[in-house]
């Protein structure tokens, strides 16, 4: 049954007490007998009814107040992509006078939907039940960074596959045959589909891949280290490493500074991010830029007009652009 039209009256009705008794349970009453609180407990579970978003139905208000949930990892609050997003979105609600309600999913599910006119989802990676309960709860919903079969989710994307496709295409059009992809977590859509676009890239060329073409380091520095380690402990060392994300090009940089490799005479670099913290000297690095800004505003955008205008869902995939810096090179 959907929580939007469940009443108090049914949950009363269905748990065998009185409508007196379900309202003190909801505030929380000490004056309530445990035998009760569990029939209370069980109706609403098996209703799944929301008593804060029912009240707010009712009375035909808003809160003024979107939701923002990232899915947590390591490193979170030292992530370029989810300070941006986190501060993009903020700085777009504040425009528009509306509150935002941020949460950090860590694999249990604590939002409460009852806060919140909509929700903005920042990925969706281990809190795919977290999507699904919020769609059944019929809250207001885009999804950002992701692209959702489901027809009924709006989402805001970016195109990595064509992004990664530019990227390794580029390196090959500087002579470039022996290329590394440093790749992200798999299980996140976006570390996937820059591993296509690689590939794709390399078959359209005629370039066969290696074993070692493509290094699953999960986004993490000290990973990346330690497969930079192996490559070039090996007789047939890369010449260009496209990798997932400016911070992983950081620590390419660093490695090729530490071992005496000239960069770009020696070994081509391409991050993804386009992140402007991060600098190297006097290289600036060759990167793909994702329009993270453009993505947390047409989030906002499209979450507004859903929750004031009841829009039909829209699927939104935004072009990366590839940023020709220091760090490529012709094939010496």
């Amino acid at each position: 049954m959907s929580s939007s039209k469940v009443t108090i009256k049914e949950v009363a009705s269905k748990a065998g007490v009185s409508i007196a008794t379900v309202s003190r349970y909801i505030n929380k009453s000490i004056r309530l007998r445990e035998k009760n609180r569990r029939k209370i407990e069980k109706a609403i579970e098996e209703l799944n009814y929301h008593p804060l978003v029912y009240a707010r139905r009712l009375a035909g208000g808003k809160l003024n107040t979107f939701g923002l949930i990232i899915p947590g990892y390591e490193g979170i609050f030292y992530s370029f992509y989810a300070l941006k997003i986190i501060r993009e979105v903020a700085v777009a609600l504040d425009e528009k006078e509306i509150d935002m309600h941020l949460n950090i999913y860590r694999n249990k599910d604590i939002f409460n939907s009852s806060l919140v006119d909509g929700v903005i989802m920042a990925d969706v990676i281990s809190n795919k039940d977290q999507l699904l309960r919020l769609k059944k709860e019929k809250v207001p919903l885009v999804v950002i960074n992701r692209k959702i079969s489901d027809k009924d989710i709006s989402f805001v994307a970016v195109d990595n596959y064509k992004g990664a496709y530019e990227a390794t295409e580029f390196l090959i059009n500087h002579g470039h045959k022996n290329i590394v992809h440093l790749a992200g977590d798999l299980e996140v859509q976006c570390a996937k589909q820059r591993v296509e676009g690689f590939n794709a890239a390399l078959e359209k060329n005629g370039i066969k891949k290696k074993g070692n073409s493509i290094c699953q380091i999960n986004f993490s520095r000290a990973k990346a280290r330690e497969e930079l380690n192996k490559l070039f402990s090996s007789k047939e060392k890369p010449t260009a490493i496209f990798c997932c994300s400016d911070e992983v090009a950081s620590e390419v940089l660093n490695f090729a500074d530490e071992n005496s490799i000239k960069v770009p005479q020696s070994l081509s670099v391409i991050g993804f991010d386009d992140n402007p913290n991060l600098s190297y000297r006097d290289l600036m690095l060759t990167t793909v830029r994702q329009p993270l800004d453009q993505m947390a505003r047409e989030a906002v955008k499209i979450l507004r007009q859903t929750i004031d205008k009841k829009t039909p869902p829209q699927k939104v995939v935004l072009e990366p652009k590839l940023v020709i810096r220091d760090t490529v090179g012709f094939l010496q």
